[in-house]
């Protein structure tokens, strides 16, 4: 769609002062609703607020009438003795109902009045008087009727006799008009879930405050009201924008006539009517267009003539150089086809010298390689030498520590069985203690029991000794047994000892040996080493100079590569040259 637009530049501003209008028509249409809107919206509070005050006079009238001609009392006018229904039908309903002095005198005079103002708008949802208590005597017929038993119907169809002291009931029953205003404007959600507007009116009979008449008024009435004049005003602004688009649209198409003229006219000069002049047909903007376009065209044909002509002279001499072209393009050709065959016949000798030098190269770096694998080698074996020589020399030592060791350790051996000796001669002599000990600890014995009653003492003394020389005894023998065991072991220690030591000096004898074999070895890794390292010094000498060798041949070979390629190009554009200069003969002769 947009792609057929651009198309036309008719279409084009048709669109736009379209899209203009539709915006400037879309804020007229909501300023104009919301305006309307307020304005039905008062007006509708308006008319609610005149019914509230008939109603309310209404109501002031008829209590006072009834208050003159003495059918009831003011006490009994404004009675707040709520007595509760408790027979006839309304008995019966789920919500509390009461009545009063003057209940059925309202029930006659005043449902006429108030169901008029019901028929009068639809929009009245109801409209009852209330005393200053909230209580509502008397409904209109709509909201009194018969009760049918069943509750959510009769919450809704009998709302009469009963107290409506809700927050909003209470502050529209109990207003006085003392704000100076007269009328008590609320906003009220019934007990059924629809929203009102509560218009209140203050009741007073005989100059005392009784209560209030309360009209109720569909809010969504007016809501309802606005959103048809929104609709209303939507319609018409979309037909004016229809009408308008298509009239603009028409003047548009009118008005650019003589561009499209103008179009086509260029369109033959263009397809070679050179001669053709635009007709002017207006002083406007266009016109001046197309003046302008026929001069152009007269200039531009002017031009072209002048261009024309030097062209031909321009041929002419294109003509002659072309004849030199072709013929200096001829020889060029034959040289540079001799060039290009020496060229080619050196790059393939340099080809097969460089491949020659590029094995030479990897011999020797194969060779240095391994020299310098050999070095390594070499060196490795050097290091394993010294680490052995050395580990020999630790053991060597290690053995000569141990041999010491094991000497001193047979001389305390030899110690040991000395002390143990000695240790012997000292027990013989506790045991001969422990024996004297013992026949006198036996003399004792005899001595006290020859005594009678005074030796008893001493008996017990002697028999202790003896006690004391038998443990000794005991004691003296588990020590000779300990201290034979210790000579044995020492003996047998003392053996092993000298064979240890014996073995030690075959050990220590063999490493010495080995110590000097690895001398030997390691003298051989080092001249080993330096045959490596000398090689691979020489190695690598040839290697760098085979590589600078290489290097300097593949620079030839590029060298050579180029010049045949520059050559084989160079026969390639002289050909190409050759060619070009034969059309360009071939167009020059032709008529």
């Amino acid at each position: 769609m947009f792609s057929w637009i651009r198309k036309s530049i008719s279409l084009k501003i048709t669109f736009s002062l379209v899209v203009v209008l539709a915006l400037l028509a879309s804020l007229f249409t909501a300023i104009v609703v919301q305006q309307r809107g307020q304005v039905l919206k008062e007006q509708m509070q308006t008319k609610a607020r005149t019914f509230a005050l008939v109603g309310a006079r209404a109501v002031e009238q008829i209590l006072e009438e009834a208050l003159a001609s003495g059918r009831f009392t003011r006490a009994e006018i404004f009675d707040t003795d709520y007595r509760r229904i408790t027979e006839g039908p309304l008995a019966r309903a789920q919500v509390e109902k009461y009545h009063t002095a003057y209940d059925a005198y309202l029930d006659a005079r005043l449902p006429t009045i108030i169901d008029s103002l019901l028929e009068e708008d639809p929009g009245v949802v109801f409209a009852i008087p209330v005393d200053r208590n909230g209580y509502l005597p008397t409904h209109n017929r709509r909201y009194a009727q018969p009760l049918t038993g069943d509750p959510q119907r009769d919450l809704q169809a009998n709302r009469t006799k009963q107290m409506f002291n809700d927050p909003v009931g209470l502050r529209a029953a109990r207003y006085d008009g003392g704000d100076g205003q007269g009328v008590l404007h609320q906003v009220y959600e019934r007990d059924t879930g629809e929203v009102l507007w509560d218009i209140s009116v203050p009741i007073y009979v005989g100059g005392n405050h009784w209560g209030a008449f309360r009209l109720g008024f569909s809010i969504d009435e007016t809501q309802q009201q606005v959103a048809k004049l929104r609709n209303q005003i939507s319609f018409l602004m979309l037909g004016l924008l229809v009408v308008a688009a298509l009239a603009i649209y028409f003047l548009v198409r009118h008005l650019t006539q003589p561009l499209k003229a103008l179009t086509r006219s260029a369109e033959r000069i263009s397809q070679g009517h050179a001669q053709e002049l635009i007709p002017i047909r207006s002083q406007d903007e266009i016109g001046s267009l197309a003046e302008a376009f026929n001069h152009m065209t007269q200039v531009i044909l002017h031009n072209l003539q002048g261009e024309i002509e030097r062209s031909g002279r321009l041929i002419h001499n294109v003509k002659e150089a072309v004849l030199q072209l072709s013929s200096a393009s001829n020889e060029i050709m034959a040289i540079t086809s001799q060039q290009s065959s020496g060229a080619s016949q050196q790059a393939a000798a340099v080809h097969q010298a460089t491949s020659t030098a590029e094995e030479f190269a990897a011999t020797a770096r194969q060779v240095a390689e391994n020299a310098k694998r050999v070095e390594g080698l070499a060196e490795d074996a050097v290091k394993a030498g010294h680490r052995g020589k050395a580990a020999v020399d630790d053991a060597g030592e290690g053995m000569d520590l141990l041999r010491d060791q094991v000497q001193q350790i047979a001389e305390a051996m030899l110690e040991l069985g000395e002390n143990s000796q000695k240790i012997g001669g000292i027990v013989d002599l506790i045991d001969e203690i422990s024996d004297q000990t013992n026949l006198l600890a036996l003399n004792a014995a005899i001595e006290a029991a020859g005594a009678g009653e005074a030796g008893r003492r001493f008996s017990i003394v002697a028999g202790e000794v003896k006690r004391l020389a038998d443990r000794t005894a005991d004691a003296t023998r588990q020590i000779n047994g300990l201290i034979e065991q210790i000579q044995k072991s020492t003996n047998a220690t003392i053996v092993q000892t000298e064979e240890g030591t014996k073995k030690l000096d075959n050990a220590n004898r063999r490493v010495a040996r080995i110590a000097e074999s690895l001398d030997k070895i390691i003298a051989g890794i080092d001249e080993t080493t330096t045959a490596a390292r000398d090689i691979k010094v020489s190695t690598q000498h040839q290697f760098s100079a085979s590589e600078q060798m290489t290097e300097t041949i593949s620079e030839v070979r590029d060298v050579a590569s180029q010049v045949a390629t520059s050559a084989e190009e160079t026969a390639h554009s002289v050909a190409e040259l050759n060619e070009l200069a034969e059309r360009l003969k071939q167009l020059v002769e032709e008529p």
